[in-house]
């Protein structure tokens, strides 16, 4: 047996290519996340040291407020030994720089030069207060240079800083992209939060230091390491977080490894299937069925080992290229050295030779258990009749029941419990797939019928071998319902997330005059600028709220046409009040608002808006029945597509007049969108090696179809059918197999990806909507049925050249 077993796989390895493809992009995948992984852990790692490499003493601080952080440092700076201390703080703040104003992160930079972590690439240390250091990809961001003075809004306060050197960007718990001096950071107030205190102490004196701190009153009650305990700490939380991206991405790798073993199972199940006569000849000359069982098990062994190796080794080039690629790409990421972990390694090789192995059981039991004659007659039918169909229909019912039920509860934290749903239900539609392949088959067979002999026998061979059908179809149905789940998840993604930002943000960008009239050119000088699509000039005037003077802007079509959504229209008696004044002056949205214009004073209903500024909104017709006089105050802009959102901010805020405000979610707008291009642009591309999977098995699954039917071609050749007519009959089946598999497919992601999206969404979204892309999905239609039709091509051909008799004598 060992000779027929070289020999089959030398004489059969054409025929599990598919396989061992699917095999290799799998295990490749899985490794190249690892390294990934790796590579942002030693990353992490490093910048870590760096920046507490002077400290030889750590007193957490992370929970106390600013004051408490700042009573601890100058506690810890009186104790004997210590020379330096620096309290670490970090928060995120609006910084004016020039005319424009932008969030930035913020940290501190210490006085001293061995608790000052940050490498200054241009300029100079900050050597006293008001001075600053900028992160290179900031200031090349927001075209800040050394010597620029930057205001910092705080709470209630807005101090000025110099910028004197320019620093790499660095992430860690401190990273940040304007570092400022301890005094100007304590100005801020509450609107920081604090990280840590730092001490250095005298040489030789860091382990009486430490012992002084630990318990003592200057700490109050804070916990006290060493410098090197800290690190190792914020190396295992930033570690945490790495794992939980890699268990995120992970998910995906579990797909692409789902999908794999479908293609593997299916592609196998097809060659067993052709190879019947020859394993039965093998019975005939004396093969056992231990014999045949093995034989078969061997060969997938071998299969699974060279596949799984060369995916190792594939995945390990991908993932330094990767890592070679960010570093390229982003300068600024923190990235160490690719590498992998033994489980990194041991794990995906050992999934790759067991799926090949567990995927020839069923299939090898199914052909060695059949009596040598009758593996040699022909083998037409394999329907879901008896017993084997009944327990095939439970099981696959049972599975497709469990998944959905998984689906149903598996949201938010509990989305491992989803994602196993979605696979079992999946696998339960495979197992039915002889059912309802063929059943979707009989509905349109009959079209296709009319086109005359050829398509009557194309209509009636792909119903009368439903599991050869369905296997085709199989793979078919894995790539659209991939292809599906993501163009309609991504879709309804999408649009609530813009329903969302439509409510957050109503107003892209606008200036609004606080006194007095708006200019009347800015209107002409806005509507010139790049990336500006419309504008329109809002009239309004102050007037008197609950006691509070506000200014008032009447909303007319004009106006309401440059808003996004409709919410913050306001309707005759109704004013809406802006989210920044709403907290501004701590004005809630009840039932009634007291409104004075003149000397009347009205009942107005007050409601909840988006951002639009420091103002309220009211319908046209408003203020003059106030007895006010209005005159332009404000315009409003809105964002064409596309455009770059700090540069029409910026470019708006240049117009403004004196004493104006520019307002408007137009760059908040853009970041959101900006997380969520970044984040389906990763999902797209991990699931596209899933697609590629699931597109090789599509190709090979139609090929060994045709392939599998010499006799049955010749035979129709010897009737009488033509070459050409072989052609269309195949190719013809072929699309009636791959139309069949894209329906089916699309209607599966289609429910996949909104069912996907509710459950990632759980608790941060609510009413998720449906939201289909037709032209997208009539793409992947069209796609799908020209693969199947090419899949089909050269079979087709190699089919209509043999000659009927050397067919019909073909094993």
């Amino acid at each position: 047996m060992r000779t027929v077993l070289w020999g089959s796989l030398r004489g059969h390895a054409r025929r599990y290519v598919a396989a061992g493809a699917a095999i290799v992009m799998a295990v490749a995948f899985m490794v190249a996340v690892n390294a990934l992984s790796g590579a942002a852990r030693d990353g992490a790692r490093a910048e870590i040291v760096a920046q507490y490499a002077g400290a030889d003493a750590v007193v957490d601080v992370m929970d106390a407020d600013a004051a408490t952080a700042a009573r601890v440092a100058a506690a810890v700076s009186d104790v004997d030994g210590v020379e330096a201390v620096v309290a670490n703080r970090r928060s995120f703040v609006n910084v004016v720089a020039g005319p424009s104003r932008h969030l930035m992160s913020i940290g501190t930079v210490s006085a001293d030069d061995g608790l000052r972590w940050q490498d200054v690439v241009e300029g100079r240390a900050p050597e006293g207060r008001g001075e600053a250091l900028v992160s290179r990809s900031t200031a090349e961001r927001y075209e800040v240079a050394v010597g620029d003075v930057l205001a910092v809004e705080g709470d209630g306060t807005s101090p000025e800083v110099v910028v004197t050197g320019l620093v790499e960007g660095a992430a860690g718990a401190l990273g940040s992209s304007l570092y400022v001096d301890e005094h100007t950071m304590t100005t801020l107030g509450d609107v920081v939060s604090s990280v840590d205190v730092s001490v250095r102490a005298a040489e030789g004196e860091a382990d009486a230091v430490h012992a002084v701190l630990d318990g003592s009153a200057a700490v109050d009650g804070h916990v006290v390491m060493t410098g090197d305990a800290w690190v190792d700490d914020q190396i295992v939380s930033a570690s945490r977080d790495i794992d939980i991206i890699q268990r995120l991405v992970l998910v995906f790798a579990a797909v692409a490894a789902f999908v794999g073993a479908l293609v593997i199972a299916n592609t196998i199940t097809i060659v067993l299937a052709q190879r019947r006569r020859e394993l039965a000849l093998l019975r005939c000359v004396g093969a056992t069925r231990k014999q045949i069982v093995r034989s078969l098990r061997t060969e997938s062994l071998v299969l699974g080992l060279a596949a799984s190796a060369l995916g190792v080794v594939v995945g390990w080039g991908l993932g330094l290229t990767a890592v070679a690629a960010m570093r390229a790409w982003t300068p600024g990421l923190t990235l160490g050295s690719a590498s992998l972990t033994v489980m990194g390694v041991v794990v995906p090789f050992v999934l790759g030779v067991l799926t090949v192995v567990g995927a020839t059981v069923l299939p090898a039991r199914r052909v060695a258990r059949l009596a040598p004659l009758e593996a040699l007659r022909p083998h037409e039918t394999t329907g879901l009749d008896g017993r084997a169909g009944r327990l095939r229909i439970g099981a696959g019912v049972l599975l497709f029941g469990a998944g959905a039920a998984g689906l149903a509860v598996g949201t938010g934290d509990r989305l491992p419990v989803g994602l196993v749903g979605g696979m079992l239900s999946f696998l339960g539609v495979v197992v039915l797939a002889p059912l309802m392949v063929p059943a979707a088959l009989r509905l349109v067979g009959p079209l296709v019928g009319r086109t005359g002999v050829a398509g009557r026998l194309a209509a009636g061979n792909v119903v009368r071998n439903p599991r050869r059908t369905a296997s085709s179809s199989t793979a078919l149905l894995v790539g659209v319902t991939l292809i599906t789940t993501v163009v309609v998840g991504s879709a309804s993604l999408r649009t609530t997330v813009d329903r969302d930002l439509d409510e957050s943000y109503a107003l892209d960008v606008g200036l609004v005059a606080t006194e007095g009239a708006l200019p009347a050119d800015v209107e002409r000088q806005v509507a010139a600028l790049d990336g500006v699509e419309s504008v329109a000039v809002v009239d309004g005037a102050r007037i008197e709220m609950d006691g509070h003077r506000v200014l008032a802007l009447e909303v007319d079509d004009a106006a309401q046409a440059v808003m996004r959504g409709d919410h913050a229209v306001p309707g005759p008696g109704e004013i809406v009040i802006g989210e920044e004044l709403a907290s501004a002056l701590d004005l809630s949205y009840g039932e009634t608002a007291a409104v004075r214009g003149g000397a009347d004073l009205v009942t107005m209903r007050p409601r909840g808006g988006g951002a639009v500024g420091e103002v309220v909104l009211v319908a046209p017709g408003t203020l003059a029945g106030l007895g006010v006089s209005e005159k332009p105050r404000a315009l409003w802009a809105r964002g064409a597509d596309g455009a770059p959102a700090e540069q029409v901010m910026a470019d708006v805020a240049t117009l403004a007049p004196a004493g104006g405000q520019l307002v408007g979610g137009l760059e908040q707008r853009g970041w959101v969108v900006l997380q969520l291009d970044v984040v389906l642009a990763v999902t797209v591309g991990l699931l596209a090696v899933a697609v590629l999977i699931a597109a090789v098995g599509m190709a090979g699954a139609l090929s060994l179809s045709v392939l599998e039917r010499t006799r049955e071609n010749a035979l129709l050749r010897a009737l009488g059918l033509s070459r050409r007519g072989l052609r269309f009959t195949l190719g013809a089946e072929a699309l009636l197999m791959a139309g069949v598999g894209a329906v089916l497919g699309t209607v599966l992601g289609t429910a996949y990806g909104w069912l996907g999206v509710r459950a990632t969404t759980a608790g941060l979204m609510d009413d998720v909507g449906l939201s289909v892309p037709w032209g997208q999905v009539a793409l992947v239609l069209a796609a799908v049925l020209l693969l199947g039709l090419a899949a089909s091509v050269l079979p087709s051909r190699r089919a209509a050249r043999i000659a009927p008799a050397e067919g019909i004598a073909a094993l």
